[in-house]
């Protein structure tokens, strides 16, 4: 009877699977990554899955529902840790050597879908142990859609086996290790400090961009370097704050010079420019025509 290291699910318990197990040659197992199981599952009830003492790494990938696992993780002498469980929501991942115990099991009330590869070679404790030191077994990741691809890419693989499958197989596992060995827990608390920090600014912005708004004083509100603040907002934005304020701008005027009776100097003074020939430039260089010609085009 065939035995996998994840679950050998009934059809009545899952609405779809791909499950691929592999038994790699010896040079394989010596030299390279290899996977010994991959798949992906949309339960439709809980089915509880309990393993330990595997010579094996399992990632696992909640792509949609519920559920939780629990884990102890092997120490020094062949003792365990304490178990800890934690929920697991759409987007978490799960990291863990399988020496270890673990279960999962899916909610009943939201059902889960699962991507997950069991894997092993040379270099897998190495890794291991690096991933340790920056984050929990239990995480989430800003790279899930490139971890997401490449278990179905190792999947794809299998499906259709060549004389390429081992390394490319292999080469797949260490992107996904560098992936997640080198994003820490503290990256990303900082990223998303920084990113409500930033949607507050654009905010702001939003709210004042008929006033004049200087670098010195965003930082100052906001409690950011401006220099840090000015670069940020780029990478995140695509445009600098002058540039994402006069965007602003010159949108406010198009409505206005569609939608209102108001003189093009009037229209300045209501998007913040009090210069109407400075008005009309930067309206030029934005549209590509004067505001006149923008008003009588519409």
């Amino acid at each position: 009877m065939e035995k996998s290291l994840f679950e050998k699910y009934k059809t009545s318990e899952i609405t779809s699977t791909r499950r691929v197990i592999n038994t790699p040659s010896s040079f394989t197992r010596n030299h390279f990554f290899y996977i010994q199981e991959a798949g992906h599952l949309k339960s439709l009830k809980p089915h509880e899955s309990r393993r330990r003492g595997l010579n094996s790494y399992l990632f696992i990938i909640v792509l949609s529902g519920s559920g939780q696992v629990s884990y102890a993780a092997p120490q020094s002498g062949g003792q365990m840790s304490s178990m800890i469980t934690a929920p697991a929501a759409p987007g978490d991942c799960f990291f863990l050597d399988c020496m270890g115990e673990y279960t999962h099991i899916s909610s009943a009330e939201d059902p889960w879908e699962l991507l997950w590869i069991h894997f092993y070679g040379p270099q897998a404790g190495a890794y291991y142990e690096s991933f340790l030191e920056r984050r929990s077994w239990h995480f989430r990741s800003s790279h899930l859609s490139e971890l997401t691809a490449g278990i179905q890419t190792i999947i794809g693989y299998h499906e259709e086996k060549n004389e390429d499958t081992d390394l490319l197989s292999a080469q797949q596992i260490v992107n996904i290790l560098t992936l997640i060995c080198t994003e820490s827990d503290e990256k990303e608390n900082s990223f998303s400090v920084l990113n409500d920090k930033l949607k507050d600014v654009r905010h702001y912005l939003d709210e004042h961009y008929t006033e004049n708004i200087s670098l010195d004083q965003l930082a100052e509100q906001f409690y950011i370097s401006k220099y840090y603040l000015a670069r940020e907002f780029k990478k995140e934005y695509g445009a600098t704050i002058i540039q994402y304020v006069l965007t602003k701008k010159i949108t406010n005027a198009k409505e206005l010079l569609r939608y209102s009776k108001f003189s093009i100097e009037e229209i300045a003074r209501l998007c913040g420019i009090d210069d109407a020939s400075y008005f009309n430039k930067v309206f030029k260089k934005m549209e590509g025509c004067t505001a006149s010609e923008y008003r009588r085009r519409w």
